[in-house]
């Protein structure tokens, strides 16, 4: 799948009929694409976040809170009709996701859930981390194929010039800072949620996973201070469309209590007295609250990219 026909690439016919397309067809094709992979990202993150929860409340359920049970398997169903939507998805976005990694993606799933109740907490936690950075670089490429593939060759050089600058570039700005390292700065702080709560079900710290408890919370504390900074810099004309920025200082007060909380708790040699539970819906409510970031700039990158667009037939009709 995914190879060209050698006799097609000489055909003169098929050669003529791409020459012949009239730019707005281009146009429209162009843009129905990266709308299609833009969707395509937006059900994949969306998807991740219901993999962070799972990881969380399977580390709970391994530690020993029953009560997580039916989170579990809600979770369960709700990750397996994401990954049939995300499937049809796919098709509409050109098969965005090639085989290789749709099968990755897939595998992964059916690792996590085979006969979980029998996992080894490290092997929970691994499955679970380890298709989430398959996620990421996932991510990554969808989001290179929307916003770095370059205006149409056959438009006018002021025009293409105008596109790069007033809308390209400074989209590829705002998805690194409010899409991918986002979404990096969130995966730590939910290993760090996801483990809590198993060492909260279990009462005490896990001594295996306290070096990484601290690697965690080191990398965790030096993405948030290069987030903050790169926040500094976003184009201003998207901060109005970006309401949930304004909620991080209220935000950030319970991340700092939830951060030393547990950075205190998990890496010390004592028993832990905070209710998995509790746990679980403070980090779940912090990381949602970023997370509406994300779902924010992804809708400035859409109405962008069609703005865009009218840009171009306007230019083009004159």
């Amino acid at each position: 799948m995914g190879q060209v026909d050698p006799g097609l690439e000489s055909d003169p016919s098929t050669m003529n009929a791409q020459t012949n397309t009239p730019l707005a067809v281009k146009l429209y094709q162009g843009h129905a694409l990266r709308i299609a992979q833009l969707d395509l990202l937006v059900t994949i993150l969306v998807l991740s976040r219901f993999i962070q929860r799972h990881r969380g409340a399977t580390l709970a359920m391994l530690g020993g809170d029953k009560s997580f049970r039916q989170q579990v398997v809600t979770l369960q169903q709700q990750i397996g009709t994401q990954l049939e939507f995300l499937e049809c998805q796919n098709v509409t976005a050109g098969l965005a996701i090639g085989d290789n990694d749709w099968k990755q993606l897939t595998l992964g799933w059916l690792t996590i859930i085979k006969d979980w109740e029998n996992d080894a907490i490290h092997h929970s936690f691994e499955f679970h981390s380890h298709l989430l950075e398959l996620i990421l670089r996932v991510a990554r490429q969808l989001s290179e194929s929307i916003l770095y593939q370059p205006p149409l060759q056959d438009m006018p050089e002021a025009l293409r010039n105008r596109v790069e600058k007033s809308f390209l570039e400074p989209l590829r700005n705002l998805n690194q800072t409010c899409v991918i390292e986002l979404y990096e700065l969130v995966e730590y702080l939910a290993r760090i949620r996801g483990m809590g709560t198993h060492m909260a079900a279990v009462g005490h710290a896990d001594n295996d996973f306290d070096a990484r408890v601290a690697f965690w919370l080191q990398e965790f504390r030096y993405r948030k201070d290069r987030f903050d900074q790169n926040l500094q810099v976003l184009p201003s004309a998207y901060l109005p469309f970006l309401p949930a920025l304004r909620a991080l200082p209220n935000l950030n007060m319970k991340l700092n209590y939830f951060i030393n909380l547990l950075g205190h708790e998990m890496t010390a040699q004592r028993s832990i007295k905070i209710p998995s539970h509790k746990l679980f819906l403070m980090g779940t409510e912090i990381i949602d609250g970023y997370l509406n970031v994300k779902d924010q700039a992804n809708s400035v990158i859409r109405e962008q990219l069609y703005q865009m667009t009218q840009v171009c037939l306007q230019r083009l009709g004159e």
